[in-house]
């Protein structure tokens, strides 16, 4: 009887949201003055090397196909929380010096993330989705271009209460970068601000790591959990400002450009750890500092002062950059430390076009080759000798029909970050432990053979492999790990209205006792998709499946927030289910999902961590908004 109130309060509620729906989009057309079908109306461009990098059009992804797919699986259950890394995926980050890394990949901005645009005017996308156990989210990109300058501003806000005590959460990520050329481009300047804030509570886990069948339709909020009075609280702000000047005199007679950049970035981090209930809970077996309360905090600062010579043909067909960088790092920890490191660093970019074609209808089908190196070496500091060199090459076989190949190598020495070597806490403390450098290559090789499908393959092999043990204690394995992965991409839509999409993916580590894996998954779409009002409404109906293989997982040790080895609970393959409605009506996308269909049907398999289980049968709605006025 409980299930079935259930589904009537949730048909209920599906009634006041169909009713807000419509209330909202009869104001849209009146709403909405301007909108721009210009594919070259907005350009963006990563911040890296600025100088030697090219804008890209990014006409607005006018597709329905993935709007219900709002946020990647958090594999602690909500939204928000740390999340362990399952998924092998190319690329590191920039050598130098790290404290470490909170597992927040999903819910942070990097300042990899970091995007730069150039518009014809002015542009903003504003999303909001809200849904069960008060899921709120509140996405904004607004960019402008005024005399030159470019202003953009992203910004994201999202707290779930959970469905699980103590597991609430609070994620603000805000970033705003500018750019600008004089007319001549004989001066300019990238310039970015960075902030993120992730709090949540730590409940450790129900206390009976699983459910049953007896369970499973509980209230959870009844369920008692490990840790009753715990919270995380990571904070971390970024500026970086990198003004640049053209050396020589621009005229008809100029095949390369020189300039002299500048590049300085502050970053402050912080780390607090709080546990007011350590006596009565009995999670933590040793209790260092204060055997009643738990006040751990860390705080890092680093300072960075770059400078580079950059020569860029005219064509932007050729350019080189090298450069020096100094590090500063600071990290209080119960006490101060201070490691400096002293970089250099080169970039090389090519790019050649194959076939020469002359009317604008051929060059969609010219090939042309581009290629990017990039080599950083520490040559004194606290990381001496450390490096990284990478390489990425993409040869462009059809532009109209999406086809191209890439190539991506890596091979880098990196030393253990400083939680690894050092650490001092209430729960935890190890000094000295020395551990040594971790090598590693990575290799990527992948297609597009149109916009439905694409493929990759994935090597990796690691040396001195850095984790931590079923004590959660940092250790280090001499010898080598190789790991593998295969993906595979297809979606298409046939009868004009049947489409099916199919993402599988293949992973294989030759140690599984170090590195924790699902071997086989899976993510199957079927929908149906209409055009409908003379192409003013587009409509798509279907569901999702995603399944993960069995295997050993790791757990989640909140004090350090690292994940690491156990034993004692294996996953088990579990359907989750989405059914959704997503529709378009310009300039508005909107969805409709319920997230875990299934729950009470197929078990009590959905938990991808120990102790930590996925949402139950969850309603999602959201509205996206699209201004270019």
């Amino acid at each position: 009887m409980r299930f079935i109130f259930q589904q009537k309060k949730s048909f209920y509620q599906l009634k006041k949201v169909w009713l807000f729906l419509f209330v909202c989009l009869a104001f849209i057309f009146k709403a909405q003055v301007f909108y721009s079908t210009d594919p070259t109306y907005i350009s963006f461009k990563t911040e890296k090397n600025n100088l030697i990098t090219k804008y890209h059009f990014t006409y607005p992804d006018s597709s329905i196909i993935n709007i219900h797919n709002y946020f990647p699986r958090n594999f602690l259950g909500n939204i928000g929380l740390p999340s362990p890394n399952y998924l092998l995926n190319y690329g590191t980050n920039d050598i130098g010096f790290t404290f470490y890394t909170p597992p927040y990949k999903n819910d942070m901005y990097s300042e990899n993330q970091v995007n730069y645009y150039r518009t014809k005017g002015p542009y903003a996308n504003l999303t909001g989705i809200a849904g069960s156990k008060k899921f709120q989210t509140f996405k904004m990109l607004f960019t402008h271009t005024y005399k030159r300058v470019n202003v953009a501003i992203k910004f994201s806000r999202y707290t779930s209460q959970g469905y699980y005590l103590k597991q609430q959460s609070y994620t603000n990520n805000f970033y705003l970068s500018s750019n600008y050329t004089t007319k001549r481009e004989r001066f300019g300047y990238y310039f970015y601000i960075l902030n993120n804030g992730n709090k949540n509570k730590e409940n450790g886990g129900i206390k009976t790591d699983t459910l049953t069948e007896l369970t499973m339709l509980q209230n959870k909020e009844l369920f008692p959990v490990k840790l009753s009075n715990a919270t995380r609280d990571n904070r971390e702000l970024k500026v970086m400002f990198n003004p640049y000047f053209l050396l020589n005199k621009k005229d008809s007679s100029t095949k390369v450009n020189h300039f002299i950049q500048f590049k300085s970035a502050f970053a402050s981090s912080s780390y607090q750890y709080k546990d007011e209930s350590i006596a009565s809970d009995n999670y933590y077996i040793i209790t260092y500092l204060d055997t009643l309360r738990t006040n751990d905090s860390a705080h890092v600062r680093k300072f960075n002062n770059e400078i580079n010579y950059t020569a860029v043909t005219t064509n932007s067909n050729f350019a080189f950059s090298v450069g020096y960088k100094n590090e500063i790092n600071q990290v209080w920890q119960k006490a101060d430390s201070v490691f400096l490191n002293q970089i250099a660093t080169a970039d090389l970019t090519f790019k050649k076009v194959l076939t020469h074609e002359e009317n604008q209808i051929a060059k969609d089908l010219q090939k042309e080759i581009q290629t990017h190196f990039n080599f950083q070496y520490i040559v004194n500091g606290a990381n001496k000798g450390n490096y990284k060199a990478e390489n990425k090459t993409v040869l462009l076989l059809n532009r109209a029909k999406q086809r191209y190949l890439y190539l991506n190598l890596l091979a880098e020495d990196r030393s253990a970050d400083y939680i690894y070597n050092y650490w001092v806490s209430n729960h935890f403390t190890w000094f000295n432990n020395g551990y040594r450098s971790q090598q590693q290559t990575q290799a990527i090789l992948g297609f597009n053979l149109n916009k439905y499908l694409a493929a990759s393959v994935f090597v990796q092999n690691i040396n001195n492999y850095l984790y931590f043990d079923n004590v959660a204690l940092p250790r280090q394995y001499a010898a080598t790990i190789s790991n593998l992965g295969a993906t595979v991409n297809f979606t298409r839509v046939f009868f004009k209205h049947l489409g099916t999409s199919l993402e599988y993916r293949f992973q294989n580590t030759s140690n599984t006792t170090y590195v924790r894996l699902p071997k086989n998954q899976a993510t199957a779409k079927l929908f149906y998709i209409g055009i409908f009002f003379k192409n003013n409404l587009q409509l798509q109906i279907g569901g999702q499946l995603q399944m993960y293989d069995s295997f050993y997982a790791y757990g989640y040790m909140p004090s350090t927030q690292a994940f690491y080895l156990q034993e004692s609970y294996k996953t088990k393959p579990y359907p989750f289910l989405d059914v959704y409605l997503n529709a378009r009506i310009r300039p508005v996308n909107f969805f409709l999902k319920i997230e875990n269909a299934l729950f009470g049907f197929t078990g009590t398999n959905y938990s991808l961590t120990q102790g930590y289980y996925q949402t139950d049968r969850a309603f999602r709605l959201g509205i996206s908004w699209t201004f270019f006025d």
